[in-house]
C-alpha cells in the first residue's frame, strides 16, 4: 500500500511555500544557507522535519527556480535534525581535529544515503495497511538510527580521550626509561657481554 500523501491545513501549507519562497530571495546563490533558513523557517510553521522528497516539492509549489539535488537536500535535514530533533550529546572531550574531521564527514554522508534511501523505500506490506503507521515506524527507525549515531560519536570522543591518555603515558614512559636504556647498552658494549 502506498503512503498516504501529506495534508497540511491552509495556513500551514502558505507557511511552508512561503518560507521557501524567503530563503530564497535572502540567499540567491548559496544553496546550503538557503536549504538551512528554509527548513528553520519550515520546521516554525510545521514543528516537523520532512523527507528531501517533501521539501523538493515545497520548492517546485512555491516557484522556487532552483533544483537542489536531493543529497543536498538530505544534507541540510541532517542538519535540521541535529538542530531541532536530536538531544545534545554529552561532551566528552575534543574530537581530533584530522582524523574526527574525516570521520564526522563520513558519518554525515552515510546518514545522508541512509536517509535518501528510507524516503525512496517501497512501503512496507504490514497487517495493518495503514500509512500513519508506515511513518511512525520509519520514524521510529530514524530516531533509533540518530541515537545509534549519537552512542557511536559519543564511544569514538572517549575512545580519543582514553587514546591521548595513552599517547601521553607512552611518552612519559619513553622520556624516563630511554636514557637508561641506551646508558645500560653502553655499559654492556664496554665490559664485552
Amino acid at each position: 500500500m502506498a503512503r498516504s500523501a501529506l495534508k497540511f491545513d491552509n495556513a500551514t501549507y502558505a507557511a511552508l511555500l512561503g518560507a521557501a519562497r524567503d530563503a530564497d530571495t535572502a540567499h540567491p546563490h548559496d544553496n546550503p544557507a538557503f536549504l538551512d533558513a528554509f527548513l528553520a523557517h519550515a520546521w516554525k510553521a510545521a514543528h516537523r522535519i520532512y523527507g528531501a522528497q517533501t521539501y523538493l516539492r515545497f520548492m517546485a509549489q512555491a516557484g522556487v527556480a532552483r533544483r537542489p539535488s536531493a543529497g543536498t537536500v538530505q544534507k541540510a535535514i541532517v542538519r535540521a535534525r541535529a538542530i531541532y530533533e536530536t538531544p545534545v550529546m554529552p561532551s566528552f572531550g575534543a574530537l581530533p581535529s584530522a582524523g574526527g574531521g574525516v570521520w564526522a564527514q563520513q558519518l554525515e554522508q552515510n546518514l545522508a544515503r541512509a536517509m535518501t534511501m528510507l524516503d525512496a523505500m517501497p512501503e512496507s506490506h504490514n497487517a495493518v495497511g495503514n500509512g500513519v503507521t508506515d511513518v511512525a515506524d520509519a520514524m521510529r527507525r530514524v530516531q533509533h538510527l540518530e541515537r545509534e549515531n549519537l552512542e557511536l560519536r559519543a564511544r569514538l570522543a572517549q575512545m580519543t580521550v582514553a587514546a591521548a591518555y595513552a599517547r601521553e603515558a607512552l611518552g612519559e614512559t619513553l622520556t624516563v626509561f630511554a636514557p637508561h636504556a641506551v646508558q645500560q647498552a653502553g655499559s654492556l658494549g664496554r665490559h664485552g657481554v
